[in-house]
């Protein structure tokens, strides 16, 4: 596998063109839909949940030794410990036919949930999470009917997990904007979460940042989850420290919203190099230019992968 460097344009890469499609199509996928809504969950989507729960249960292994300036060292423990199972984890989750990517599905996993060295965690972790789910659906451990449950129900149980790292662990953010971004660590719940709450459903914007609403639906509401979360870590008003969620709460209709959170997510997240510089290119995340059009989807083995 290899990354890429400064000289390289990654919107040029079929890995950029797959992955773009490929949040969008999760985007539509929940549109309107509530976390807590019953959607069918496959067998191999439901091991991956389990798989999440003992890394979840690494840090109870892993207690905190106290926090320095920046983070706490038992941090580096807990991802010691997932970069040792992980591999095993995966194999456990995925069925044998598989098993051949692992090699290739691992590195993904365990760049999802954070930086050993500094100390931190951003929406470049979060991107390698995503990129994790897309090669499970190139490679048809999942496909195009678990995608409302990779959302609403795998997505979601990764942002607890990472939350509780964060918090446990008092990650850095990395390459945070302070009160100018959207939040110190994750983008893609106001970019789907938004979707899911639609110009007819049960608050409008403007009432997403108050408490007697993302409080009672916070459950249900990927948007409402990460408000929620960032009136817990952070003090002051709201309007001083999450400005720019401030400003779009005055924005009249979700659809609205949520198209300006994916424009953002490309401008602020995808396009920029320091984030970008980090992807691991290989053969189900391919650096190679975009071919003309196949009119075949994302849910696809790709022929460059053997086995």
């Amino acid at each position: 596998m290899v990354v890429m460097n400064d000289g390289l344009n990654i919107r040029t890469t079929l890995a950029y063109r797959e992955y773009t499609l490929f949040v969008q199509s999760l985007n539509r996928a929940v549109h309107g839909l509530k976390n807590t809504d019953s959607v069918p969950i496959s067998p191999t989507l439901e091991k991956l949940i389990i798989l999440l729960d003992k890394l979840d249960s690494f840090i109870d292994q892993c207690p905190p030794k106290g926090r320095s300036r920046f983070g706490d060292a038992a941090y580096r423990d807990w991802h010691a410990k997932l970069k040792q199972e992980s591999e095993q984890l995966l194999k456990e989750a995925l069925p044998e036919q598989y098993h051949n990517y692992l090699e290739e599905l691992t590195p993904y996993l365990q760049d999802s949930f954070g930086n050993s060295t500094r100390l931190d965690y951003g929406t470049g972790h979060e991107l390698a999470f995503v990129l994790f789910l897309l090669c499970l659906c190139k490679i048809e451990a999942l496909t195009e009917q678990d995608s409302r449950a990779m959302v609403l129900k795998l997505f979601a149980r990764y942002l607890d997990l990472c939350r509780k790292l964060q918090r446990t662990y008092y990650l850095e953010p990395a390459g945070s904007k302070g009160q100018w971004c959207l939040d110190d660590y994750q983008f893609l719940p106001f970019l789907w979460g938004s979707s899911q709450l639609t110009d007819d459903g049960p608050l409008e914007p403007k009432q997403a940042i108050d408490e007697r609403f993302y409080r009672d639906l916070s459950n249900d509401y990927l948007y409402l989850s990460a408000i929620k979360f960032i009136n817990e870590v952070k003090t002051g008003p709201f309007f001083e420290h999450s400005s720019t969620l401030h400003d779009i709460s005055n924005v009249a209709h979700w659809s609205k919203v949520n198209q300006g959170m994916i424009k953002m997510y490309y401008g602020e997240v995808l396009d920029k190099f320091p984030i970008a510089q980090h992807i691991l290119f290989g053969n189900l995340i391919s650096f190679d230019p975009v071919p003309k059009p196949t009119g075949e989807g994302l849910f696809k083995k790709p022929a460059s992968v053997t086995h």
